[in-house]
C-alpha cells in the first residue's frame, strides 16, 4: 500500500487514508461483517465501496478541519483495520479513540499497539491533552484493551448507545497526556 505510514514495529503500521483503498476496506469489512457489527452499528450503513469512499472522504475532510485522525492499520503491509481520533476538541484539546480490527487478525496485540501509537501521535503531534474510549461493556476484548493502553475506567454511562435498536451500557476511558508520559517515565 503506497501511501504514508507510521512505524509501529518491524511488522505493524498505521498508514494515512486514501479514497484508492476504499474497495480493499470495504472487501475486508464484507468479509467479516458479523464480527464487525456485534459492536459497531454504523457498519449497516456501509453497504457499498462508494459508501467506504466517502466515509473517507469524510474523514479526510475531517483531518483538514482539525476534527478527525483516521489511520489504516496494515501488517506486513496488509490492511487488516482502522483506528482514528474522532469528535476532537482542540479548544479543550480532547478527542475520542475509536478502533476495529478484522477477526482474523485479533488476539495478537495489534489494536493495543495501535491504540499505545495513536495515543503517541495525539499527545506529542497532534496537542491533544485526553484521550477516551468508550467501550460496550459487553466488549470484553475492547474494555481489556483500554485497560492495557493505560486508560482509567471514568465511569459505566448507562444506556448511552443506542446499537440495533437496544439501548447499551458503556464503559468510558479517560488517559490524560500528563499519566500518558508519567507511565513512560517509569
Amino acid at each position: 500500500m503506497n501511501t504514508f505510514t507510521y512505524k509501529i514495529d518491524d511488522h505493524l503500521s498505521l498508514a494515512f487514508p486514501h479514497l484508492e483503498a476504499a474497495e480493499k476496506l470495504f472487501s475486508l469489512l464484507e468479509s467479516d461483517r458479523p464480527h464487525l457489527e456485534a459492536f459497531i452499528d454504523v457498519l449497516a450503513e456501509t453497504r457499498t465501496s462508494d459508501d467506504e469512499k466517502n466515509f473517507i472522504k469524510t474523514k479526510l475532510h475531517g483531518y483538514a478541519e482539525g476534527t478527525d485522525y483516521l489511520f489504516f492499520i496494515l501488517l506486513d503491509q496488509t490492511l487488516c483495520g482502522c483506528i482514528d481520533i474522532h469528535t476532537i476538541d482542540k479548544k479543550v484539546g480532547k478527542g475520542e479513540i475509536g478502533y476495529w480490527l478484522h477477526s482474523s487478525y485479533t488476539s495478537r496485540g495489534i489494536i493495543s499497539k495501535s491504540v499505545q501509537a495513536i495515543c503517541n501521535l495525539a499527545f506529542n503531534e497532534f496537542g491533544l491533552n485526553k484521550l477516551s474510549i468508550f467501550a460496550n461493556v459487553e466488549n470484553l476484548p475492547s474494555n481489556r484493551v483500554a485497560q492495557k493502553c493505560g486508560f482509567s475506567l471514568t465511569s459505566i454511562e448507562q444506556q448511552d448507545a443506542l446499537l440495533y435498536g437496544k439501548l447499551r451500557d458503556m464503559n468510558h476511558y479517560t488517559l490524560l497526556k500528563e499519566q500518558y508520559e508519567k507511565g513512560f517515565d517509569e
